[in-house]
This record gives structure tokens, C-alpha cells and sequence, in this order.
């Protein structure tokens, strides 16, 4: 690690932790390593390739979490279409016993 850029090396490492994490479905500790993250992302750090490809590397990790969250919604408001769909058919099978 360049002393220029441990910050920025640092969130890469906390991002694959919350990348994996999130490939896991372990969303509830993401929040936690985000506030470890979040001040290394906005610590400075020098305006070079390497710093250029650390971002980068961040970068593609954060799309892939989004893109990993985006799934997990959307399997999650499936999920909660379909227990509406069979308690709305449980109520008319019911309300037609009576």
C-alpha cells in the first residue's frame, strides 16, 4: 500500500467485504461496513493511475452490489405479490363458505 492511497485501498477492501456480503443475501451487515466506508471514500487522495484504477475497481464493485440489490427487490416483491394473491383467494374461499 502507497501511503497516497491507503484510504482509497482500504474502501476497495471494505467494498469486496460488503460485495461478498451481498452475493451471501447478508444485506443487514452492508450498513455497518458502509459507515467504515464511507469516510475513507471522501478522505483525499492523489490524482494518479493508480488512484484511477482503485476508483475504477470501486466502482465496479458498487455496480454489481446494485445490481445484486435490484435482484433481491425484485424477488422480494414477488414474494409479496404472491402471499397477496393467495390471501386475497384465501378471503373469497371463505367469504363463499358463508
Amino acid at each position: 500500500m502507497s501511503e497516497g492511497h491507503i484510504s482509497l485501498e482500504r474502501a476497495l477492501e471494505v467494498s469486496n467485504n460488503m460485495l461478498a456480503a451481498a452475493r451471501e443475501g447478508q444485506w443487514d451487515s452492508l450498513p455497518k461496513m458502509e459507515v467504515e466506508r464511507a469516510p475513507l471514500l471522501r478522505a483525499s487522495h492523489p490524482r494518479d493511475d493508480r488512484s484511477r484504477e482503485l476508483l475504477e475497481q470501486l466502482l465496479a464493485c458498487n455496480e454489481e452490489m446494485l445490481s445484486l440489490a435490484a435482484r433481491a427487490r425484485a424477488q422480494i416483491a414477488d414474494a409479496l405479490s404472491r402471499n397477496g394473491y393467495a390471501h386475497r383467494a384465501l378471503n373469497t374461499y371463505v367469504g363463499l363458505g358463508r
